[in-house]
């Protein structure tokens, strides 16, 4: 009821369209934020690709390290400072994607409020003679909490684990294919059995 289609103001968003598209409705605010959006999913992603390869980094030191007290030491210096990149690459650019998350997902509580704020001043008086206002102001508090929630989860719990999963059977499958098919159908089982649930 409460995307009904307003009085027309110049400075009022039509968001009619989106009733009953919760992702257009959040695409929505997204796009309004690129710069900071993109820059929270680049951070994320090439912070999970540096802190799966840091695993890699180690074994490669430990294998140029167990070359042998008397072979060349250029290797294990490149190799140790592989691993000090992969680090502390790792640990900037979590700091990096929280700095700009915590701006532009703020920035999208405040645009879903004042759309929809000013969504409902373009309704007539009856609209809410019909309507508690209290109620109205909930609903929208609402929804800039959720779409806050929706953007936080997401970037922070959902997507790293599932990178990780994903770039982990990449480099396993880099030396034994059959091993990352193996791996990859049972992380499909997984969550198939976990979705049943």
């Amino acid at each position: 009821p409460f995307l009904e289609t307003p009085m027309p103001r110049p400075d009022a968003a039509d968001l009619s369209p989106l009733r009953g598209r919760p992702l257009g409705f959040l695409m929505r605010y997204v796009r309004m934020h690129p710069a900071g959006h993109l820059t929270v999913l680049l951070s994320v992603l090439t912070a999970v690709a540096c802190s799966v390869s840091t695993q890699y980094g180690l074994k490669h030191l430990i294998d140029t390290v167990s070359a042998g007290r008397g072979a060349d030491m250029g290797p294990v210096w490149g190799a140790f400072w592989l691993l000090c990149g992969l680090v502390a690459a790792d640990n900037l650019l979590w700091r990096v994607g929280g700095y700009a998350g915590h701006r532009t997902f703020v920035a999208v509580t405040g645009d879903v409020r004042r759309e929809l704020f000013s969504h409902l001043s373009g309704h007539s008086p009856s609209y809410f003679a019909e309507r508690l206002p209290g109620a109205l102001a909930s609903r929208i508090t609402a929804t800039s909490n959720a779409a806050f929630t929706l953007l936080n989860t997401g970037s922070w719990n959902v997507l790293p684990p599932c990178v990780a999963v994903t770039f982990a059977i990449l480099f396993i499958g880099s030396v034994a294919p059959p091993m990352a098919a193996a791996l990859a159908a049972c992380a499909f089982a997984l969550e198939i059995g976990r979705a049943h649930v």
